[in-house]
C-alpha cells in the first residue's frame, strides 16, 4: 500500500492497523515495534483508546470467567 499525503485517509489507515493489532497487543504477542506503535496510536486517538479500554474490559471478564467453577450439567431438584 501506498503512503498518503491526506492526513484524514493516513488516521483512518493508522485507526484501521491499530485495530487489527489490538487483540495482540493484549495477549503480548507483538514484536517490540508493533506493540510500540499501537500503544503510541491508542494513547492519542480518542476512538481507539475506547475501543482498547473496552477491549480490555471485555477480555478481563471473560478472563474472570474461567476462574467460577463449572456450572452442573443436571438441572436442580424443583420444590
Amino acid at each position: 500500500m501506498r503512503p498518503t499525503l491526506n492526513p484524514i485517509k493516513r488516521h483512518r489507515d493508522r485507526c484501521r492497523e491499530t485495530r487489527a493489532h489490538m487483540s495482540g497487543y493484549l495477549d503480548r504477542e507483538l514484536d517490540e515495534q508493533t506493540a510500540a506503535r499501537v500503544k503510541r496510536h491508542i494513547r492519542w486517538c480518542p476512538s481507539c483508546g475506547r475501543m482498547f479500554t473496552n477491549l480490555s474490559r471485555t477480555v478481563a471478564g471473560l478472563r474472570g470467567l474461567r476462574d467460577l467453577p463449572a456450572a452442573a450439567d443436571e438441572p436442580s431438584p424443583q420444590p
